[in-house]
């Protein structure tokens, strides 16, 4: 754990190639394991303003052993971060896949996917880079398609999916104008093409996105356009979602254990998730990601503090109780039901009326003199959350409509009658109930934090040295902050006054 940007994923590679390089095997299957990591890092890793390399989702990987040898693997992915598909802020990227896409693919393989100069595209805001990042990016792309080979994807699911990621940005550029005769809205003449290109990858149907209504408190052409442009984005975030979650599904299946059942495996297993976030500008997605580093740090006091200074307690030592910054509080503001923050936000989201506005409305009155929640102030839509790790002010807006996260039922239809096959099967699966590709985010970190409790846990704390992304440069201050909010002066406490180290009594006995 530790803040964006502090280490967290290559300390985990690093990981992974110590427990390998220690099972001192040479195995197709540890080849394999350290493969998924360019592939993972590809398609859920982006820039951001605190990160170039920033994982825009949580992954948690079990590592099964016989006899010290691994017998497989498997990989659980928490939170994709799916709006980036579709709008990344000032001095961000959209998810590193669509810039190796352009940098690697020939002239030929970006004509059949029908992919133009990469300024032209929405999506990824007409950022591309100067010749050696587009160079390194080019690099990138044949590592991922060498990550896919080795992992197991076939020639024709990586030309669809390349597809389909080409579809998507087409789609993005697609806009909206009103029609003449009855004054309901149609696909611009302008864009037209930007359709066609996308229908030939995800079938998108016209009349699916010129079919929007309107509100009837709200029937102006910008509000419709607003509507439109919501389905159509909608759309470009299920798509990403889906091969995504096919990705982790595809790659589960490769390095599932191949042993008899009766066989008893040893696991171990790897956390690495997003760090906590402060931004200039923090959306629901950093409310997700800062819950999770709150429930975390949680686990962390619970392990550390509580469980460490009780086991002396019990054993009548001699022990001065040390005390530590304990976020109860601010879980029971974020997670209690049923007035916590979250639950207001589910009751919200229920309401065909309600509104952000609503919603923040309903937050002041609810929380009004908590010591952890703060009103917003000026015209800006939001409020703050005094975290653990400092305060965040977040805007509220779209805090509803990411919450809902739902797929109508026109664009269900839409993904099984594709005509790329492997969205259309894609589809079959998840209506079928045989993929799960995307929790609600409530459901996903209890899930997560089951898993945590029942395990045996050792924390690794990355500490970030600087703000600026500066190699060799250690900032004190920033570098105490992070020792101060994360409790790890009081951990070096416990450790220096109490026995961090004990043996069993056979283990002393033999040394």
């Amino acid at each position: 754990s530790g803040e964006s940007g502090a280490g967290k994923t290559e300390s985990t590679k690093l990981l992974l190639q110590h427990i390998m390089n220690l099972c001192k095997g040479n195995s197709q299957l540890e080849q394999q394991i350290l493969q998924v990591n360019p592939l993972l890092e590809a398609f859920g890793n982006a820039q951001t303003v605190m990160n170039d390399n920033s994982s825009r989702f949580g992954k948690y990987i079990q590592l099964r052993f016989q006899k010290n040898t691994v017998r497989g693997a498997k990989l659980s992915e928490y939170l994709l971060e799916k709006s980036r598909v579709v709008q990344q802020d000032t001095g961000e990227r959209n998810f590193h896949i669509f810039y190796y896409m352009f940098a690697g693919l020939s002239p030929e393989e970006k004509q059949m996917y029908g992919l133009l100069d990469p300024s032209l595209y929405r999506y990824i805001s007409g950022r591309f880079g100067t010749q050696d990042v587009a160079q390194r990016w080019k690099h990138k792309y044949q590592e991922v398609c060498n990550a896919l080979d080795m992992v197991g994807f076939q020639e024709q699911e990586q030309v669809d999916m390349q597809a389909i990621l080409a579809g998507v940005l087409s789609l993005g550029n697609v806009t909206f104008e009103p029609e003449e005769s009855n004054g309901s809205l149609k696909v611009s003449q302008a864009s037209q093409g930007w359709l066609k290109a996308a229908a030939v990858k995800v079938d998108v149907l016209n009349e699916l996105v010129r079919c929007v209504p309107c509100s009837p408190q709200s029937p102006s052409v910008s509000c419709c356009c607003s509507l439109c442009a919501d389905a159509r984005d909608s759309i470009a975030k299920v798509a990403y979602g889906r091969v995504f979650g096919w990705i982790v599904c595809k790659i589960n299946e490769l390095l599932a254990e191949n042993v008899d059942p009766e066989v008893e495996l040893r696991d171990i297993g790897i956390l690495d998730i997003f760090g906590f976030e402060n931004f200039a500008v923090n959306r629901f997605e950093q409310l997700c990601i800062n819950l999770a580093n709150e429930q975390l740090q949680h686990f962390f006091n619970h392990h550390i503090f509580q469980l460490e200074q009780a086991a002396y307690k019990e054993e009548e030592l001699p022990w001065e109780t040390i005390t530590f910054n304990n976020n109860e509080p601010i879980l029971n503001l974020l997670l209690a039901k049923p007035l916590g923050l979250l639950s207001l936000l589910d009751e919200q989201s229920a309401f065909p009326q309600a509104t952000d506005k609503t919603f923040v409305d309903k937050l002041n009155s609810s929380f009004k003199g908590n010591l952890h929640f703060q009103p917003g102030r000026g015209r800006v839509l939001g409020f703050s959350i005094i975290h653990y790790a400092g305060k965040v002010q977040y805007t509220a807006e779209g805090f509803l409509e990411k919450n809902r996260d739902t797929l109508p039922a026109s664009v269900r239809g839409l993904f099984i009658n594709s005509v790329t096959p492997l969205l259309s099967a894609l589809a079959m699966l998840w209506l079928a109930g045989l993929l799960i590709f995307l929790c609600p985010h409530q459901h996903s970190l209890m899930m997560l934090m089951e898993r945590m409790y029942s395990a045996n846990p050792h924390f690794v704390r990355c500490i970030k040295p600087n703000s600026q992304k500066e190699p060799g440069v250690v900032d004190s201050q920033v570098v105490l902050l992070q020792l101060r909010y994360n409790g790890l002066l009081e951990t070096i406490r416990i450790r220096r006054d109490g026995f961090s180290w004990r043996p069993s009594f056979e283990e002393f006995a033999e040394r």
